[in-house]
């Protein structure tokens, strides 16, 4: 961990996609596209999960609006001349939009419709990229349409969902669709929705000139990438959203300077992707669309290896002959990184991210003996391991949700549980001095807050998956033990390691971790409803606001990767307060 500290107080900006709440909400039509004339073998299981030939009850009707953004138009010799008067048309363009959808709220594509800014609907080709497991609601699905924009013009259509209005007309991608062929290898009676066009046609055009964003707000409420609070509502920690964006502004070198790494902190650090899509979905604009977008990409492209068949992905540190018969070593753990892939995925619907995650997730699976059934429990030698193998097979989990894969799941979780049970104290108790001598010469059993933070995290990503009642538990415990005994005597920050018995870390000097670790607080509040976990995690942040270390890509990727997941845990909580509140004064 660097020592060097650093703080950065500019302005907040607003984000732009607050012209997204005054958009026209109208509705407009179901309608109708081809039947697939073939299905992909890596998407039959997630349509099998909810597709049927006769259309389930509709959801209520809703409407979103979607902002198109044009790039604006590069630097180019001057335009022809042309008659006064006449108008040069917009070129068309393929958009593709990857929407959200919150567990329950969707099961069909053939119930979206989408409208231009005239109202007039727009012929769409709509397939599902993911589906929740519980309930197997639609969770993600592509949307792949025409629209004409100059450059640097903006458009807001409207994209509606749900029961059609009665006696309206269809909309159609391709003329009248034929009935539904049954398919080869498909359990029947299923057939593609007719909305599902599985070919060439539909492939998504995520880096096209044309972005499309919905409000934040609505990436809240989808829990896409877990609970968010939008940034033009956080009140509460203004100097953090003003923080967190200066100081990637202002970053020197560039942020997307740092290059690949296996030693020193390098620019995917505490996942990248992830850290950047936190910020889009916070703010929902095109330019930081763009800037997620492109992290995601150069991740994929600089920073995994594929086997030859394209199934097992490691990351370019791991040595060039590793199989699965050997565990991945500590390194390469933490740089597979299965959130920032997931979030590409669900948010563009790009397939090099699907093929990321399943790859990941695979080498991950297969290596689980290796981890666990060697000289050691590599998943155990610290709470960092367990964390990022568990993030990357419930982001498999969630795009391939087989129970081969949900046991796999189940069996990380079974040993985290009883990995926390073994103790007394709440923490995941373990052997500092095994970790890195360097920082603690003798501590046989201790614990470090920072590395518990991101285990809480990947167990809220697989309860979202599972909604496994364990989970509650031991966030619950984990939360304890950090604001009663890792806490330092300042109250200000968290012990850097705890249990170390030649150095007892108490001092606040690594108060920036407090944003990376206060989420635990927000995962404790959200499964047990008791307010002074958000009173604790508050006081907390605060410090770590202040003394928010955002100088380089690893210091700016641990500030926001999970503080705005913190914001979404808190958002809920002024009916909860005023109800503990009454209940205190009972007592």
């Amino acid at each position: 961990m660097d020592a060097q500290r650093a703080k950065a107080r500019p302005a907040a900006r607003r984000p732009l996609a607050a012209l997204l709440l005054a958009a026209p909400l109208l509705l407009v039509s179901c309608g109708r596209a081809p039947a697939a004339r073939r299905v992909e073998p890596r998407v039959r299981a997630v349509l099998e999960a909810h597709g049927a030939p006769a259309l389930p009850a509709p959801p209520p009707a809703e409407s979103v609006p979607l902002l198109l953004v044009a790039d604006a138009a590069p630097s180019a010799p001057a335009p022809l001349k042309r008659p006064p008067g006449a108008a040069l048309p917009a070129p068309e363009a393929v958009v593709s939009a990857a929407v959200p959808f919150a567990p329950g709220a969707l099961r069909d594509v053939r119930f979206i419709r989408l409208r231009d800014t005239r109202g007039a609907a727009v012929p769409l080709r709509a397939k599902p990229l993911a589906v929740w497991p519980m309930g197997r609601s639609i969770r993600s699905a592509l949307l792949v349409f025409r629209a004409a924009l100059a450059p640097g013009e903006r458009a807001i259509y409207t994209l509606d969902f749900g029961a059609p209005p009665p006696s309206s007309p269809s909309q159609r991608a391709d003329g009248p669709a034929p009935p539904a062929p049954r398919l080869a290898q498909v359990p029947q009676p299923f057939q593609v929705p007719r909305a599902a066009v599985l070919d060439e046609a539909l492939l998504p055009n995520p880096d096209g000139p044309i972005a499309a964003v919905l409000p934040p707000s609505w990436y809240a409420a989808s829990l896409v990438s877990g609970p968010q609070l939008p940034a033009m509502d956080d009140r509460r920690f203004p100097g953090f959203e003003a923080g967190i964006e200066g100081a990637l502004a202002r970053m020197t070198p560039a942020y997307d300077a740092y290059g690949v790494s296996c030693a020193a902190p390098y620019r995917t650090y505490y996942d990248g992707p992830h850290a950047l899509y936190q910020r889009f979905l916070r703010n929902g604009d095109a330019a930081r669309y763009r800037r997620a977008r492109a992290e995601a990409v150069w991740y994929r492209q600089h920073e995994l290896r594929f086997s030859p068949d394209r199934r097992l992905a490691v990351h370019v540190c791991e040595r060039d002959d590793w199989s699965p018969a050997a565990p991945l070593s500590w390194q390469v753990l933490r740089r597979m990184l299965g959130q920032g892939m997931v979030d590409d995925y669900l948010l563009t619907g790009d397939p090099a991210a699907r093929e990321a995650v399943l790859a990941m997730g695979e080498a991950l699976r297969q290596n689980q003996a290796a981890l666990t059934g060697g000289r050691e429990d590599v998943l155990r030698v610290t709470e960092r391991n367990m964390a990022w193998v568990m993030m990357t097979l419930s982001s498999y989990y969630a795009l391939d949700p087989r129970p081969e894969l949900l046991s796999t799941l189940r069996g990380l979780a079974d040993r985290t549980v009883a990995w926390q049970r073994q103790g007394a104290s709440g923490a995941f108790e373990h052997d500092l001095t095994r970790a890195d001598p360097s920082e603690c010469e003798r501590g046989p059993r201790g614990g470090s807050p920072f590395m518990t933070a991101l285990l809480v995290d990947a167990l809220m990503d697989y309860h979202a998956l599972t909604g496994d009642p364990r989970v509650r538990e031991v966030v619950a415990r984990a939360a304890g033990w950090l604001a009663e005994r890792a806490i330092t005597s300042d109250g200000r920050a968290f012990r850097y390691l705890w249990g170390c018995e030649t150095d007892a870390y108490d001092d606040s000097g690594t108060a920036d971790l407090n944003l990376l670790i206060v989420p635990v607080f927000g995962a404790a509040y959200a499964l047990t409803r008791e307010p002074r976990w958000i009173e604790v995690g508050d006081a907390l942040a605060d410090v770590g606001v202040k003394e928010m270390l955002v100088k380089e890509p690893k210091h700016w990727n641990q500030a926001m990767r999970a503080f705005g997941r913190y914001l979404g845990y808190r958002a809920a909580l002024s009916g909860a307060a005023s109800e503990w509140q009454r209940s205190a004064g009972r007592q």
